[in-house]
């Protein structure tokens, strides 16, 4: 099951708890319904009713998320997946893929060589990304700007994790 969310609308300014926001949810490219939160904790809402169900039983198929938080014999303790995840992770991406785009189009971003990610402002960004020794020049491992961009998202999301 391919599930993604549309048309996103995103109220930073009233997410207290949870994030604020309107999606369409779309499963297997056809629209099924919406999803939403106030912001002030709680689950989300899902309109219609049966697109909570249809989520839900999809949760259901999925393997535990493995937290990093360990249980009390020190085990990693182990989360179900369940509609409110399945929104909330696709929220994120989005979230992440959109201050990406953002960022990318005014910095240069770069894992430099203590691992870190890093941001460097450039006037041309165009220009300095052509430079030959930019890699050198930056002391960096990877240039985010330069690999492709779901490459480079996966990268960005491990860093601000």
């Amino acid at each position: 099951m391919n599930i993604t969310l549309k048309n996103v609308k995103f109220s930073e300014f009233a997410s207290q708890e949870t994030n604020c926001f309107e999606a369409t949810v779309y499963i297997d490219g056809k629209r099924a319904g919406t999803a939403s939160n106030d912001g002030h904790g709680g689950c989300n809402r899902y309109s219609p009713n049966t697109l909570y169900a249809t989520l839900n039983e999809y949760a259901e198929t999925l393997p535990p998320i493995v937290s990093r938080y360990l249980d009390g014999n020190g085990k990693p303790m182990l989360l179900e997946h369940d509609a409110d995840i399945l929104i909330g992770d696709l929220f994120n991406y989005w979230l992440h893929s959109r201050d990406l785009k953002k960022s990318l189009s005014k910095s240069i971003l770069f894992i430099g060589e203590d691992g870190k990610l890093w941001r460097s402002k450039q006037t041309d960004l165009k220009a300095a990304l052509s430079h030959a020794d930019i890699y050198k020049k930056l002391k960096a491992k990877q240039i985010l700007n330069l690999l492709p961009f779901n490459a480079a998202l996966k990268i960005y999301q491990g860093a601000t994790a």
